[in-house]
C-alpha cells in the first residue's frame, strides 16, 4: 500500500524530467536523465492542482474517477445554474429468484432544489445512465467524425484560413499607416509653407492637426506591430492545431476500450460544461473548438 503523501512527492518530483535540483537551483533539462516529458508533468500538475480544494469553483478536471457516472464535477442544471450531484438509492424488487433483490438507481439530482438554495423550476433528478449514454454517443460520434477525415485536410486547411485572415489584416493595417504617415508629411510641409507666409492655415490649427495625426500614427503603428505579431506567430497556431487533432485522435483509439475511469478523464478533457434540461435538453460547451477544425460539428444544443 502507498501512502499518498508518497504518490504526491512523486508526481511532484521535477528529478523524472530530467532536471537536476538543490534547493532553489535548477539545472538544465538533461535528456539521458529524463524519465517523463515536461509535457507530462505539466499534465499532472494541472490534474493536481485543479482537484484541489482551493481550485477555481468550476472544475474542469473530475475530483475523483471513482463512481459510475461519465460526468463529474462538470454537469449543472440548465434552468438554475446548480451543480448536479450524483445521488445513489435502492429499492426493492423482489423477485422468484431473488426475494430480498434491490435495485440500485444512480441519478444525477439539482443540489440547488433539493436543498432549496435556488428558485429552479427544472427536474428535480435525471437518471444516469441516460444522461450518460446521450453524452457517450456524442463522444464516439466526434471521434467517428474526426477520424474519418485525414489531418492534412483539416489542418492545413484551417492553418491556411487562419493566415490569410492574419495576412489580411496586416495588410490592412499597414495601408492605414502609410495613408497616415504621409497624411502627417503633408501637414509638416504645410509648417514650412507658414513659415514662408504661402499657408492659408493659422500655427495653431496646424498645431492641433499635426499632434492628431501623430497620435493616430502611433495608434495605428502599435496595431501594426500585433498584426505583425499575430502573423508570426503562424507556426504555433500550427502546432497547436497539430496538438490538439493529437489528442483527440489519441483519445478516440482508446475510449471504445479504456475503463470508465479513462473514459471520464477523457469526457472531461473534452466537455468543458454541460447544462441539462427538462426532457434531457443538452447545452455543451467544449474545452476543443471544434469549429477550427471545419468539420461542421455544430453541436452546442444537443436533444436527446
Amino acid at each position: 500500500m502507498w501512502h499518498h503523501a508518497s504518490i504526491r512527492g512523486i508526481v511532484c518530483n521535477l528529478t523524472y524530467t530530467g532536471v537536476l535540483r538543490c534547493g532553489e537551483s535548477r539545472s538544465q533539462e538533461l535528456p539521458h536523465l529524463q524519465i517523463i516529458s515536461p509535457e507530462l508533468f505539466e499534465a499532472a500538475q494541472h490534474i493536481r492542482t485543479s482537484r484541489a480544494n482551493s481550485a477555481e469553483q468550476e472544475r474542469h478536471i473530475p475530483l475523483n474517477t471513482r463512481g459510475n457516472s461519465l460526468l463529474a464535477g462538470n454537469v449543472y442544471c440548465g434552468h438554475c445554474g446548480a451543480r448536479l450531484s450524483l445521488t445513489t438509492n435502492g429499492k426493492a424488487y423482489p423477485c422468484k429468484e431473488d426475494p430480498n433483490r434491490v435495485v440500485k438507481r444512480v441519478r444525477y439530482v439539482c443540489y440547488g432544489k433539493t436543498r432549496k438554495q435556488t428558485d429552479c423550476d427544472g427536474q428535480t433528478g435525471y437518471t444516469a445512465h441516460i444522461l450518460d449514454g446521450i453524452i457517450d454517443k456524442l463522444v464516439r460520434q466526434i471521434f467517428e467524425r474526426m477520424k474519418a477525415i485525414p489531418q492534412s485536410d483539416i489542418v492545413n486547411i484551417r492553418y491556411r484560413e487562419k493566415m490569410e485572415e492574419r495576412k489580411s489584416l496586416l495588410h490592412s493595417v499597414r495601408a492605414e499607416y502609410s495613408k497616415a504617415a504621409a497624411d502627417l508629411e503633408t501637414l509638416k510641409g504645410e509648417v514650412i509653407k507658414t513659415i514662408r507666409g504661402e499657408s492659408t492655415f493659422s500655427k495653431e490649427l496646424l498645431s492641433s492637426l499635426i499632434a492628431e495625426a501623430e497620435a493616430k500614427c502611433q495608434e495605428l503603428q502599435e496595431n501594426m506591430e500585433k498584426a505583425q505579431a499575430a502573423y508570426d506567430e503562424g507556426k504555433t497556431v500550427l502546432a497547436s492545431l497539430n496538438a490538439q487533432y493529437d489528442d483527440i485522435i489519441s483519445w478516440a483509439e482508446m475510449y471504445d476500450t479504456a475503463s470508465l475511469e479513462a473514459k471520464k478523464m477523457i469526457v472531461n478533457c473534452l466537455i468543458r460544461r454541460v447544462e441539462v434540461y427538462r426532457g434531457y435538453k443538452l447545452h455543451i460547451d467544449f474545452n476543443i473548438d471544434f469549429t477550427q477544425f471545419s468539420l461542421g460539428l455544430d453541436i452546442v444544443e444537443i436533444a436527446a
